[in-house]
């Protein structure tokens, strides 16, 4: 194994209180706060429109993005967390030599940006948002055009992920896929090739892979 990617969201970061406090301002501004779900953890993944889509249903309407951005940019990180275990398995795993990487479909620059408040950004070789390529996930070119950046190979990658479209991203992409079991999960038909129950049980897989 030599590359790891991962999804940001409900993979390495807890950020659903943040998402939520941004699209209770959201709502209110649109006058449609009677939509705000009481846990916004089975809306969020596929970014922001997807987001407002799950919520909204028929009353979504496309200018509404913008002004969730605006607000979620004002304080994206005052609840957002790393999950328990991330960054230890992080330094782990960024010791072993592995290429590590995000391919997350928030902006690149505010992916970059909460990464860095966190004191994570320095553990990745490529942090890749929803803007930096001409497709996201589950599209599979984030995750081909990533492999590519890391000089890796797609037969020796994971890419790691919570969401159906992370599992579908990797799997279009050749890589190996691992759900992340402690995030928000929501999968339909796809399979990874590895279940997490926590960050740790990486470094199950890359031990393994090491040991062949």
């Amino acid at each position: 194994m030599k590359a790891l990617l991962f999804d940001l969201d409900g993979t390495l970061i807890d950020s659903a209180q943040d998402i939520a406090l941004a699209l209770e301002k959201t709502l209110k501004q649109v006058g449609l706060i009677h939509k705000m779900p009481d846990d916004v953890r089975p809306f969020v993944g596929g970014g922001v429109k997807a987001l407002l889509e799950r919520v909204l249903g028929e009353d979504y309407r496309e200018e509404f993005v913008e002004i969730f951005r605006s607000n979620y940019r004002e304080n994206p990180v005052v609840y957002t967390r790393p999950f328990e275990g991330v960054v230890e398995t992080l330094k782990v795993l960024k010791e072993a030599g592995l290429r590590l990487a995000v391919v997350s479909n928030k902006p690149e620059d505010l992916s970059v940006e909460i990464l860095r408040r966190l004191d994570l950004a320095d553990m990745f070789d490529f942090i890749a948002g929803g803007d930096t390529f001409p497709e996201k996930k589950p599209s599979p070119l984030p995750i081909i055009e990533t492999l590519k950046i890391l000089d890796a190979d797609p037969c020796e990658s994971v890419m790691i992920g919570d969401t159906e479209a992370d599992l579908v991203a990797g799997k279009g992409a050749g890589t190996k896929t691992a759900l992340a079991q402690w995030g928000y999960v929501k999968i339909n038909s796809s399979k990874p090739d590895f279940y997490l129950k926590r960050p740790q049980d990486l470094l199950d897989i890359f031990n393994s892979s090491s040991a062949v």
